[in-house]
């Protein structure tokens, strides 16, 4: 898991930097049709759908996943609080 955090650059550009947490261990699950439909509808592009352990910290705005050196944004959460896991929805970043 990386934080993002922002900072201005040596000429006065707004910048998003990403520090590296802390690891993460996820399970792949597919992206299904209609995610992809609701991703475009939203103007994002989910690529990818993983399934990690409950963890209240991890939020859209200020969190986001490196898998392979490949970084990625989280563009939607959902939280199951009976099997106390979370999926993220996640696209690259631009």
């Amino acid at each position: 898991m990386v934080v993002l955090t922002s900072d201005v650059d040596e000429n006065d550009r707004p910048t998003i930097i990403r520090t590296f947490k802390r690891d993460i261990y996820f399970q792949d699950i597919g992206t299904t049709a209609q995610e992809k439909y609701l991703s475009l509808q939203a103007k994002t592009d989910v690529v990818r759908r993983i399934k990690v352990r409950w963890d209240k910290t991890i939020t859209e705005k200020d969190n986001g996943i490196r898998i392979d050196g490949v970084d990625f944004n989280i563009t939607r959460i959902y939280t199951d609080t009976e099997k106390r896991e979370m999926e993220l929805s996640l696209a690259y970043v631009n």
